[in-house]
Protein backbone atom coordinates (compact mmCIF):
# COMPACT_ATOMS: atom_id res chain seq x y z
CA UNK A 1 0.00 0.00 0.00
CA UNK A 2 1.03 3.56 -0.49
CA UNK A 3 2.06 5.60 2.50
CA UNK A 4 -1.07 7.76 2.56
CA UNK A 5 -3.34 4.74 2.14
CA UNK A 6 -1.68 3.00 5.06
CA UNK A 7 -2.03 6.09 7.22
CA UNK A 8 -5.72 6.40 6.31
CA UNK A 9 -6.41 2.71 6.97
CA UNK A 10 -4.50 2.79 10.25
CA UNK A 11 -6.27 5.94 11.36
CA UNK A 12 -9.70 4.58 10.47
CA UNK A 13 -9.03 1.30 12.26
CA UNK A 14 -7.84 3.18 15.31
CA UNK A 15 -10.86 5.48 15.25
CA UNK A 16 -13.31 2.63 14.64
CA UNK A 17 -11.79 0.53 17.40
CA UNK A 18 -11.89 3.45 19.80
CA UNK A 19 -15.54 4.19 19.05
CA UNK A 20 -16.45 0.52 19.40
CA UNK A 21 -14.61 0.36 22.72
CA UNK A 22 -16.42 3.44 24.01
CA UNK A 23 -19.78 1.98 22.98
CA UNK A 24 -19.10 -1.36 24.64
CA UNK A 25 -17.72 0.37 27.72
CA UNK A 26 -20.82 2.54 28.10
CA UNK A 27 -23.08 -0.50 27.74
CA UNK A 28 -21.11 -2.44 30.35
CA UNK A 29 -21.05 0.47 32.79
CA UNK A 30 -24.81 0.94 32.44
CA UNK A 31 -25.25 -2.77 33.19
CA UNK A 32 -22.91 -2.75 36.21
CA UNK A 33 -25.54 -1.70 38.81
CA UNK A 34 -27.44 -4.90 38.04
CA UNK A 35 -24.42 -7.06 38.93
CA UNK A 36 -24.64 -8.17 42.56
CA UNK A 37 -22.01 -10.88 42.66
CA UNK A 38 -18.75 -11.29 40.82
CA UNK A 39 -15.43 -12.99 41.20
CA UNK A 40 -12.27 -11.07 41.89
CA UNK A 41 -10.11 -12.16 38.92
CA UNK A 42 -12.39 -10.87 36.14
CA UNK A 43 -13.87 -8.18 38.37
CA UNK A 44 -17.18 -6.40 38.30
CA UNK A 45 -16.55 -4.63 34.98
CA UNK A 46 -15.61 -7.77 33.05
CA UNK A 47 -18.54 -9.65 34.60
CA UNK A 48 -20.90 -6.89 33.47
CA UNK A 49 -19.24 -6.93 30.06
CA UNK A 50 -19.72 -10.69 29.72
CA UNK A 51 -23.31 -10.59 30.99
CA UNK A 52 -24.27 -7.78 28.64
CA UNK A 53 -22.85 -9.70 25.67
CA UNK A 54 -20.12 -7.20 24.94
CA UNK A 55 -17.07 -9.44 25.35
CA UNK A 56 -16.61 -10.25 21.64
CA UNK A 57 -16.99 -6.60 20.67
CA UNK A 58 -14.61 -5.58 23.46
CA UNK A 59 -11.88 -7.87 22.15
CA UNK A 60 -12.63 -6.84 18.56
CA UNK A 61 -12.20 -3.20 19.54
CA UNK A 62 -8.88 -4.00 21.22
CA UNK A 63 -7.79 -5.85 18.07
CA UNK A 64 -8.80 -2.95 15.80
CA UNK A 65 -6.99 -0.45 18.00
CA UNK A 66 -3.88 -2.64 18.01
CA UNK A 67 -3.84 -3.09 14.22
CA UNK A 68 -4.42 0.62 13.69
CA UNK A 69 -1.57 1.50 16.03
CA UNK A 70 0.72 -1.02 14.34
CA UNK A 71 0.01 0.44 10.90
CA UNK A 72 0.53 4.00 12.07
CA UNK A 73 3.61 3.03 14.07
CA UNK A 74 5.15 1.21 11.12
CA UNK A 75 4.83 4.30 8.95
CA UNK A 76 6.19 6.51 11.70
CA UNK A 77 9.23 4.31 12.27
CA UNK A 78 9.76 4.02 8.53
CA UNK A 79 9.87 7.80 8.23
CA UNK A 80 12.15 8.10 11.25
CA UNK A 81 14.44 5.39 9.88
CA UNK A 82 14.63 7.14 6.52
CA UNK A 83 15.55 10.41 8.25
CA UNK A 84 18.12 8.64 10.41
CA UNK A 85 19.71 6.99 7.36
CA UNK A 86 19.86 10.35 5.57
CA UNK A 87 21.45 12.00 8.60
CA UNK A 88 23.96 9.17 9.00
CA UNK A 89 24.85 9.39 5.31
CA UNK A 90 25.34 13.15 5.58
CA UNK A 91 27.59 12.71 8.62
CA UNK A 92 29.63 10.11 6.74
CA UNK A 93 30.02 12.40 3.70
CA UNK A 94 31.06 15.35 5.86
CA UNK A 95 33.58 13.15 7.67
CA UNK A 96 35.07 12.03 4.37
CA UNK A 97 35.29 15.64 3.16
CA UNK A 98 36.96 16.66 6.43
CA UNK A 99 39.48 13.84 6.15
CA UNK A 100 40.26 14.79 2.54
CA UNK A 101 40.75 18.47 3.47
CA UNK A 102 42.94 17.49 6.41
CA UNK A 103 45.09 15.21 4.28
CA UNK A 104 45.46 17.96 1.67
CA UNK A 105 46.42 20.57 4.29
CA UNK A 106 48.96 18.17 5.84
CA UNK A 107 50.61 17.53 2.48
CA UNK A 108 50.71 21.28 1.78
CA UNK A 109 52.20 21.91 5.22
CA UNK A 110 54.77 19.19 4.60
CA UNK A 111 55.75 20.76 1.29
CA UNK A 112 56.27 24.16 2.94
CA UNK A 113 58.26 22.87 5.91
CA UNK A 114 61.91 23.99 5.90
CA UNK A 115 64.53 21.27 5.74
Amino acid sequence: MKRTETIWVGGLLLLGGSLLYVGVHIAAVLYMPQIYSWYTPPGRYMTALADSGGSPMFWLSILLIGIGLLLLGARLFEALGRKWRNDANEIRLRGEAFDANRAQSETEAGDRAPD
